[in-house]
């Protein structure tokens, strides 16, 4: 019972600590103008905090503040019990401190602060805190949830250049799109994503508010448009060193097939080694295309892209040798070697024969 009668005694006087603290509650916030900002524009802005009729801490205070520009801040406000108000006290600067015995009153009494904001907007951009409210203790914490209210500032200076350097990435866009085309590369989808971006931009130019959703879109567009020229200019050097290999393979196939020529051939052998070069290359090109790693994609390609023209003006030069019906390729397991030695002796003997003859004929007057 005496352990009870402990714990109803802690649990009381927690309950009475709780109902000491304060919750401040701010209402009918007011800031004009509406909409967004700009450097120079004349904010107001009006609003009630309630402290409740729960009284107090006299250690701690309330503080208001705002990023408006501090010369050109001026606060007006009132303490009211139950509703009555005084006349309002002014201050400046960018926080407003009102102490807790101000605001300490018994607990069947409701207090309120009502409070008038006037400032300038400073020169920046993007969200500035029109308003904060909060309760803060004498170690210098915050107590319970503050209360915000930002604004947003366009600044026009800021703006135009955002706008300026996007316009700069598009024109640099423009450029390498009518190179690639110049070059024979598809740009059809690169055209597609600028089109997206000058028009983001253009909605950016005409904007009253904030341009910064319209950049990003413009400058995403941007984006693809380089990946897509990167994708059509390497998909271009794979299909153009594809082409290379199959019309090394379509004479390869002539050669050893119509032809009847041996895969071992010594003139098949560097055809052969780098037409497997060009083909495994090309391949490995392929991975990285589709894998989205255009520049290792194009790379390889141009790579194997060497090695299959390589093979082919081998091709070439053995094909023109082949059309015009004589070798200089002495195989020792066919019969070209034997008839070339047969036509050399018989030359050699029918022209010591002739020589000799000749030769009798002279003697002879």
């Amino acid at each position: 019972m005496k352990r009870v009668g402990i714990f109803f005694v802690f649990l009381v006087i927690a309950l009475c600590m709780i109902q000491a603290g304060s919750a401040i509650k701010v209402t009918n916030v007011e800031v004009t103008p509406t909409g967004n900002v700009k450097p120079g524009d004349a904010v107001t802005v009006h609003g009630t905090v309630d402290i409740g009729s729960g009284g107090w801490d006299e250690s701690s205070y309330l503080e208001l503040y705002t990023q408006l520009d501090k010369e050109t801040v001026s606060w007006e406000y009132a303490i009211g019990i139950d509703e009555k108000y005084p006349p309002v006290t002014i201050a400046g600067g960018q926080y407003l401190r009102i102490d807790g015995w101000l605001l300490s009153y018994p607990e069947d009494m409701s207090v309120s602060v009502l409070f008038t904001l006037d400032g300038v907007v400073p020169d920046t951009s993007g969200q500035l805190t029109a308003i904060r409210i909060r309760e803060i203790d004498e170690d210098n914490e915050v107590v319970g949830t503050e209360y915000a209210k930002t604004i947003t500032v366009i600044n026009p200076a800021e703006i135009a250049a955002q706008i300026a350097a996007v316009e700069s990435n598009l024109a640099a866009l423009k450029t390498s799109i009518d190179q690639r085309a110049a070059a024979g590369i598809a740009v059809g989808d690169a055209q597609t994503y600028y089109t997206a971006a000058f028009n983001a931009i253009s909605s950016a130019k005409s904007a009253t508010g904030d341009v910064t959703q319209y950049l990003n879109t413009a400058m995403s567009n941007i984006n693809e448009a380089n990946t897509a020229l990167d994708r059509a200019y390497s998909q271009q050097s794979i299909d153009q060193t594809q082409q290379t290999i199959d019309s090394v393979i379509g004479l390869y196939n002539e050669f050893t097939v119509n032809r009847s020529l041996k895969i071992s051939d010594p003139r098949l052998v560097p055809i052969t080694q780098k037409r497997d070069f060009a083909i495994s290359t090309l391949s490995s090109a392929k991975d990285d295309q589709a894998a989205g790693s255009y520049a290792s994609a194009r790379a390889k390609a141009v790579e194997a892209g060497v090695q299959a023209q390589d093979a082919w003006n081998l091709a070439l030069d053995l094909k023109t040798e082949l059309d015009s019906g004589f070798s200089l390729n002495f195989n020792l397991g066919g019969i070209l070697l034997p008839m070339g030695i047969i036509l050399i002796i018989v030359s050699a003997v029918g022209g010591v024969y002739y020589w000799k003859k000749y030769r009798s004929w002279d003697e002879l007057g």
